[in-house]
This record gives structure tokens, C-alpha cells and sequence, in this order.
């Protein structure tokens, strides 16, 4: 059926390298409760998300606001750096989970650096899109960080009705990401049949918890 996309979200990161400091903006998802939910920045000095492994200095989102910042301080200068939206904590645990990075800001020295020796920060969030709408099935396409393995990390896509979500686990329905590759498809056979003139979110989580949610998509299916 025809449907037509209404809104799209991802964690948002803007953020700055200057000399020995990186100073970071995040934005959380709408609704969501990072502190809450044991989000986490983490920092690499890299040019990718070493997806398990423990960044060279970790910090937890404090507060329940839902944009605020963090600096990382006493860099080496000169080096690429990568800083990663964690999405939780391990299940059962106070560890962060290196697995569940859901978007990502890197900054290279002498790229985009301005006359005042300022870096630019670059962008990258994982992405869900739904490229086809049936009555019982929808398929998706879906953009995860370089490096990332979806099934290997715990991955999966949830729906929703209605343009909201929740971090607590009351979708419709929930499908484990099968899929090794960073970037690929999937096909959802739904249980319940997707309704013509009504308006459903889906949303992709870069780890296992229910409130690992780092990316969603509202879209609405047209009348007959």
C-alpha cells in the first residue's frame, strides 16, 4: 500500500575539537530518559567505533534533560578522535555495553578546521526507513555505524502505532535484527494487519535493552 513518511529522529551530536579538548551537544531521543536509561558518551582515539571495546574515557548522561553537553579534556593534539552515543548498559549490570554505540561524531585534525585551529565534528546515526508497506509485512532498510555487526550486538526494530514511542518495551510487535552486514534490509511479517489511513513509528535499538532506541521513523499508510 502507499504510505507516506512523516517524521524522522536519531541521536543528535554536534560538537567541537580544540586543541587537547572535545566539547560535545547531544540531543536523546524525544521522550526518551537518558539518565534513566544508563546512556553513556565514550571516546576513541580512532577514526571508527571499536564496537566492544571500552573507549579511553567514559561518561555517563547525567540528567534527564533531554539536550545538554559533555567535554572530554587533556586529549593527545594532532590525533583523530571519535566519540560514541552508548544506548545502555549491559542487561543485569552497571557496565556500559560497548556493543550498543548508535551514532557517532569524529574529528580529524587539519580536515575541517577552521583559521582558530577549531575542528568540526562529523555526524553519524543509524537510520531506519520502511521502502515497502503490506497488510501483513513491511520491509525496511536500515544504516548502523562502520563496524557495527546488528545480530552480533543485539540489534532489533520495533513498530509502534501512532506517531509516539516508548523505552519500555510496549510495541505491536519486535523482530531481532538478523543481519551481520552495517547497512542491509530486512523483511517484518507483522501479526497484526497494517491498517489503511493510520499512523505507525518504527524504531531501530543498537542493543538488546528495551530502551536501547537510537533511531525511528513515523510513517502513514493512505486511505483506499
Amino acid at each position: 500500500m502507499n504510505f507516506k513518511i512523516t517524521q524522522t529522529e536519531g541521536i543528535q551530536l554536534v560538537g567541537t575539537l580544540v586543541g587537547s579538548t572535545v566539547s560535545i551537544d547531544y540531543t536523546a531521543m524525544l521522550y526518551e530518559q537518558p539518565a534513566n536509561n544508563h546512556c553513556f558518551l565514550s571516546i576513541w582515539q580512532d577514526t571508527q567505533i571499536p564496537f566492544g571495546k571500552a573507549g579511553n574515557v567514559t561518561k555517563p548522561i547525567i540528567g534527564n534533560e533531554r539536550s545538554n553537553s559533555q567535554t572530554f579534556e587533556q586529549l593527545t593534539t594532532g590525533v583523530p578522535y571519535i566519540v560514541g552515543w552508548g544506548a545502555g548498559n549491559k542487561a543485569g549490570t552497571n557496565d556500559p555495553n560497548y556493543g550498543s554505540i548508535g551514532a557517532s561524531i569524529s574529528f580529524t585534525p587539519g580536515g575541517e578546521e577552521d583559521t582558530n585551529g577549531i575542528v568540526q565534528g562529523v555526524l553519524h546515526q543509524n537510520i531506519i526507513t520502511p521502502v515497502i508497506v503490506g497488510t501483513s509485512s513491511i520491509v525496511v532498510t536500515f544504516v548502523t555505524l562502520d563496524g557495527n555487526d546488528p545480530k552480533k550486538n543485539g540489534n532489533w526494530i520495533g513498530l509502534w502505532q501512532g506517531s509516539t514511542l516508548d523505552f519500555n518495551g510496549n510495541y505491536l510487535q519486535k523482530w531481532d535484527v538478523t543481519s551481520n552486514n552495517s547497512q542491509d534490509s530486512q523483511g517484518l511479517n507483522t501479526t497484526l494487519q497494517i491498517r489503511t489511513g493510520s499512523t505507525y513509528t518504527l524504531a531501530y535499538a543498537s542493543g538488546p535493552n528495551a530502551s536501547d532506541i537510537v533511531a525511528r521513523t513515523t510513517f502513514k499508510t493512505d486511505n483506499y
